[in-house]
């Protein structure tokens, strides 16, 4: 068969149906009248902190609390709580396609604190997990973002669907990526699965926000169960081998990284042994996830 003349391939493909399947939907409303919880917000923040070592996961640099300020005793932290249960509540409403009681209560929320200051930055993570269908942040103090300066910090939804994209038309690889510029006020929700990541801030003035997850038992997640079973797999078999091949060279390294975290914050009131020493733990922390990255780094070049 001459198969320049097959009218199977002289069709006009142009007729082909294309479909777009599961979207990722993200969510973000300006809340108004903001200025005076936000004011409470950010005493309450750094309060915390004066008190608190705080903990190093997908920070580098700055402050993060412990997942606990869905519980702390102050009325702004209780405020905001309220409107992350506000927001869900519409949400879950746009992507049932209607407005279930059941929602309206019954929510497990954990949240937590962050303080950046210039060359801070959070890595690509997400949320995922058995008691985490839906995160989100809101935004307290987006620093210089606010006056218009070009001050980074900006949250970033990573395309992670693995499908090809024609490097050659355009150089920037990230362009199919989703950029939330921040603003004071503003609060974002989106799926825990979703892959994200905050730009390095490159301002001068402080920058404080509120992130969070979300669980309600009403909902569930698809193949949830068999992904968290293969990831705890991994981790309970070869552990041993992890920490007895990487753990110990890392943590020398992370000692030689430690001056450099200590001296990294300004402006710090040191001056009792208490923040000496929450000043030497969070130092640590950086220090030791910093010594991480760059092996993992060495590893994938390898």
């Amino acid at each position: 068969m001459d198969m320049t003349t097959n009218p199977q391939l002289s069709a006009d493909t142009s007729q082909a149906k294309m479909e777009l399947l599961f979207p990722s939907p993200v969510m973000h409303f300006d809340w108004p009248d903001s200025e005076a919880l936000n004011e409470a917000l950010i005493q309450a923040v750094l309060n915390r902190r004066e008190t608190h070592t705080g903990v190093v996961k997908t920070n580098r640099g700055g402050w993060q609390s412990d997942t606990d300020l869905q519980s702390w005793d102050d009325p702004a932290t209780r405020a905001l709580v309220q409107r992350i249960e506000t927001l869900a509540r519409e949400y879950t409403a746009r992507q049932i396609g209607r407005r279930d009681p059941v929602f309206d209560s019954g929510w497990k929320i954990r949240a937590w604190a962050n303080v950046n200051e210039k060359g801070h930055f959070n890595r690509t993570h997400d949320h995922l997990g058995r008691y985490s269908f839906f995160s989100g942040v809101y935004y307290v103090k987006v620093g210089d973002i606010q006056r218009g300066a070009a001050g980074g910090g900006r949250t970033r939804f990573e395309d992670w669907t693995r499908v090809a994209i024609d490097v050659n038309q355009n150089a920037d690889t990230l362009r199919r990526d989703f950029v939330m510029t921040p603003a004071n006020g503003r609060m974002v929700m989106f799926p825990a699965s979703l892959m994200h990541s905050v730009e390095v801030y490159g301002g001068d003035t402080q920058r404080i926000t509120i992130a969070f997850n979300l669980y309600h038992p009403a909902l569930g997640i698809p193949r949830l169960e068999p992904f968290l079973q293969a990831s705890d797999w991994w981790w309970t078999n070869f552990r041993g081998l992890v920490i007895a091949r990487r753990k110990l060279p890392e943590k020398l390294y992370a000692l030689t990284l430690l001056p450099r975290h200590l001296f990294s914050r300004r402006g710090e009131n040191l001056s009792s042994p208490s923040a000496l020493l929450r000043h030497f733990k969070t130092a640590m922390g950086h220090a030791t996830a910093q010594a991480s990255e760059e092996f993992e780094a060495r590893r994938n070049k390898a």
